[in-house]
Parts: structure tokens; sequence; C-alpha cells
């Protein structure tokens, strides 16, 4: 059985209002620690949910793959979840200490297996659904380590 637990908060950064969620899991069994998702396989389950919502798809931006990754890394690597970095950072942060300064929201998952399975937990909650179904975003980035997953979406900057 899974369980779901969802918290929002929202964040200010230099690109104006951000929104993050954070969803956690509960999976059996254990998988090996995985440096990043195929973006190919996320960005279809990604779009198709957008698609099926009126939206235009989202690509994906190295930069932000990059500042999602490190994220999970961290978390994992320190034993917390939490939108705030083990360094006190904001996804905003870590979007513009990678290059990009236009990320809008921000998604973590904890549990899923696969590409998915963590698309469809996003989408059964109602912070993470609007996240991934914002109109003023046009990019995206997804990182993952064992369970801990993190998206992140900008508007194209």
């Amino acid at each position: 059985m899974k369980y779901l637990i969802a918290a929002a908060c929202v964040a200010l950064s230099a690109c104006g209002s951000t929104t993050s969620t954070s969803t956690s899991t509960a999976g059996t069994g254990s998988a090996p620690v995985t440096a990043s998702v195929p973006s190919g396989s996320f960005m279809s389950f990604l779009n198709d949910a957008r698609a099926q919502n009126g939206l235009p798809p989202v690509s994906e931006d190295r930069r932000l793959s990059q500042a999602a990754l490190r994220h999970a890394q961290d978390m994992e690597a320190n034993g917390f979840f939490s939108h705030t970095g083990s360094n006190g950072s904001s996804f905003s942060d870590r979007a513009k200490a990678a290059g990009y300064s236009c990320a809008r929201n921000e998604n973590l998952a904890s549990g899923n297996r696969t590409p998915q399975g963590v698309v469809t937990a996003w989408m059964n909650s109602p912070g993470h659904r609007a996240n991934m179904l914002a109109r003023n975003v046009s990019e995206y980035g997804i990182g993952r380590t064992d369970n801990h997953w993190v998206l992140v979406m900008g508007a194209g900057c």
C-alpha cells in the first residue's frame, strides 16, 4: 500500500511567485542508486498529462536537470527530504547556480520506482498537479537518486 504525503509551500524568487510541493510514497524493496532518469520516458508521461489538459508540451533543459539531480543527490547523501537544501538553498537558488534564472516550481517525491509512477502520484495530488500543469512553464528538469525524485519547471529564460 502506498501512502501519499503532500505538502505545498510558496517561495519568492527574482522571477516572481514560485511554488514547490513534495510527495512521499512508501514502497517496499530497494532499488540501485540511479544518477538520473531517462528524460525521454519521463518527458513522454509529463507531456501526455499536459496534452490531456489542453496544454503545450515542455522540453527538458539540462540546467534544470542538473539542479534537480544535485538536489536529489543532496537529499540522498544527507538523509533528508525537503525543498530546502542542506546549505539552505531554495529550488530557485539551485536553478540559478546551474545557470537558469526563471525556475517557477518544484515537485519532490520519494518511494516511486518508475517515471510513470511518479507522474501518476503527482497528478493525483492537487499541488503537484498544479505545478505540472502550470501555464507559465515551457521547460523542466528531472533528477533522481534511488527513491528521491526532483522535478523543477521553468519559464524558458
